[in-house]
């Protein structure tokens, strides 16, 4: 559950750090996302800024997650069950650096076992270790963004295509468009939104909320890892009304996944 959660937070950062308005005035775009573990399956999220908010809705599943700059807190949002949860920043970051902490004394333990094993268990310990902490930060750069010369028409936009790697090893390729004009006047504000992601997850690879900074435009098309693909298809201005960023009346709180205890899980 909260590897899920965590997932969730890496997506909407890239969502968040990529996408542009004017000031003043909110967007609304749409993505159809496929492939990975979605098979022949298409998804479509649907998602809202205005400045210092932003809203993302998996569209048939009930699924909304809400961020506030200007409130500094996160909201999940379950429209089926008519539940949510939210937690502020700085307990989202507590959080997550005690995670971290008890993984890394997980990874110690291990680290211990691994003295007695065969060569071959040590191998198979240690590539386990490795998928455990894909985001592992180290010292030394890790993130590169490159602008290649590659260009193509998606979704009516004339598009460049930005490759993301990290240690040499493609992450994303990103199709960039700067046909949507509204792209700098907002740039600061998402960069505050990643910076923030970035502090509550150490899933994240470090230096990836500031490579994302280096894409020239707005990203009409990402590929990502596994066949997984998100296609930009609609995008509008639209001064979104401010209860768009609000819990809807009569749901119920609950407990945020990650601040559950392995009991409270099992009986999930």
């Amino acid at each position: 559950m909260e590897r899920n959660v965590v997932r969730r937070a890496v997506g909407m950062c890239l969502a968040v750090g990529l996408t542009v308005t004017a000031y003043g005035q909110g967007v609304y775009w749409e993505a159809a996302r496929s492939g990975g573990r979605l098979g022949d399956k298409t998804e479509i999220e649907k998602m809202y800024y205005m400045p210092k908010k932003f809203k993302s809705e998996s569209a048939g599943k009930g699924d909304v997650q809400i961020l506030r700059l200007d409130k500094e807190v996160i909201m999940s949002v379950d429209s089926k069950a008519k539940t949510y949860w939210q937690m502020t920043f700085s307990e989202m970051s507590e959080r997550m650096k005690k995670s971290s902490a008890e993984m890394d004394a997980a990874m110690a333990d291990m680290q211990k076992e691994m003295e007695s094993m065969s060569e071959g268990e040590r191998k198979m310990a240690e590539q386990m270790m490795k998928s455990m902490r894909p985001g592992q930060r180290s010292e030394g750069p890790k993130i590169e963004v490159t602008k290649t010369g590659d260009k193509e028409t998606i979704s009516g936009y004339s598009c460049t295509k930005f490759t993301v790697t990290k240690d040499g090893k493609e992450l994303l390729s990103i199709w960039a468009s700067k046909d949507v004009k509204e792209f700098e006047p907002m740039r600061k504000d998402f960069g505050e939104f990643q910076k923030r992601m970035a502090e509550m997850n150490p899933m994240m690879p470090e230096g990836l909320s500031e490579g994302m900074q280096k894409i020239e435009g707005f990203p009409i098309e990402t590929d990502m890892p596994r066949g997984l693909k998100q296609v930009v298809t609609k995008i509008e201005k639209r001064s979104i009304p401010a209860d768009e960023f609000e819990i809807p009346a009569g749901y119920t709180k609950v407990k945020a996944p990650i601040m559950r205890d392995d009991h409270e899980e099992k009986e999930q």
